[in-house]
């Protein structure tokens, strides 16, 4: 599968970025950092950061320029590339972007909905956005309220369902984040099928679909342990997408009268022996999320292995970059907040 020819250049390209990547050892010494300075310090030394981090004073070491600077790397490894990319590489990259794209507007939208404006700096993230997206950026980080973050998003096919929701009278900053999440995996499902070529469709759909059949139990879980919701009620917060885990599976565990019957149906589709083997085979309600994100780890790797000269290498580079920089954020607020070393690294294990 995939094209040695098509994705031999560019597939040495991001096999050397990924060399940059922090191995365990260098988190290891990381978590030990003394304090915010010095772990920034340390990251000058990856060729990853260094440039992302010259020339920053400590007084600017707050946790949003940090987080700002961090996503510079990434949006810097994603123009790189699509520089790189030729016409078939960089249609899936215009695909991946839109992840990009719902990233930013979630952020916006948390700020906008707690009735302030967003303190992320767009200026800084302008060049790259205007090359890969038609939304207004700046008006999205200027939005004060609700309204306002509607009125900067008319015109995209976002606005629709987002003003439904306003309309009817839900405010809920959850309801609108799984909304955009919902438009988002509808829309590069059926773009995955209609834009990109067959080999690169298939080289990436079992990571897109497990994923959203991950999240879709995760959200099933949630809902059922949380939330006294009618079947139908849960039915309508799942992605429409249906991979390995089938509508009349979700259906049952919408309808499942208790957790224990949750867990049984569970247990029963494709990936219910994947789940329980992996929290211990007498953990009962196994903790989904840290779970669900070690599995997508390994079929995210898998992908990439199995297919290194076709889309799904580069879809495997992006999923464990932004990995990186989550375990990045954990680390270094961990020694903002004086946590030893030990303590950060078991939480980077258990997030």
């Amino acid at each position: 599968m995939g094209s040695l020819i098509t994705y031999s250049a560019i597939a040495a390209k991001f096999a050397a970025m990924r060399g940059h990547f922090l191995t365990d050892d260098e988190f290891s010494v990381l978590a030990g950092m003394e304090n915010v300075p010095a772990a920034v310090e340390y990251l000058k030394s990856s060729p990853a950061y260094r440039d992302v981090f010259s020339g920053v004073e400590n007084e600017e070491l707050h946790r949003s320029k940090i987080e700002e600077l961090l996503w510079h790397s990434l949006y810097g490894d994603f123009s790189r590339l699509f520089r790189f990319a030729n016409g078939t590489q960089r249609k899936f990259l215009d695909l991946y972007f839109l992840h990009f794209e719902i990233d930013v507007m979630k952020r916006c939208l948390r700020d906008a909905v707690s009735g302030k404006r967003s303190d992320l700096n767009f200026k800084s993230f302008e060049p790259f956005f205007r090359k890969h997206s038609h939304l207004d950026f700046t008006a999205l980080t200027d939005s004060k309220d609700l309204d306002e973050y509607l009125d900067s998003i008319q015109n995209t096919p976002y606005y629709g369902p987002l003003k439904d929701l306003r309309d009817q009278g839900i405010t809920s900053l959850s309801e609108f984040e799984s909304a955009l999440d919902i438009l988002y995996f509808i829309r590069f499902w059926k773009s995955l099928k209609d834009q990109l070529s067959k080999d690169d469709r298939e080289a990436i759909a079992d990571c897109a679909g497990e994923k959203i059949d991950l999240l879709n139990i995760e959200w099933l879980a949630r809902a059922k342990r949380h939330y006294k919701l009618s079947a139908d009620a849960i039915m309508e917060l799942l992605i429409p997408v249906w991979h390995r885990l089938k509508k009349s599976q979700a259906r049952e565990l919408a309808e499942a009268p208790s957790i224990e019957e949750f867990d049984r149906i569970l247990k029963g589709t494709r990936y219910g022996n994947r789940i329980f083997r992996a929290s211990g085979e007498q953990q009962e309600n196994p903790e989904l999320h840290s779970l669900f994100r070690a599995l997508l780890d390994a079929v995210y790797s898998k992908s990439g292995r199995n297919d290194p000269y076709s889309a799904a290498a580069l879809n495997s580079y992006f999923y464990f970059k932004e990995e990186e920089i989550r375990k990045i954020i954990t680390t270094v607020e961990g020694i903002r907040y004086s946590l030893g070393s030990s303590e950060i690294l078991t939480c980077l294990a258990e997030s």
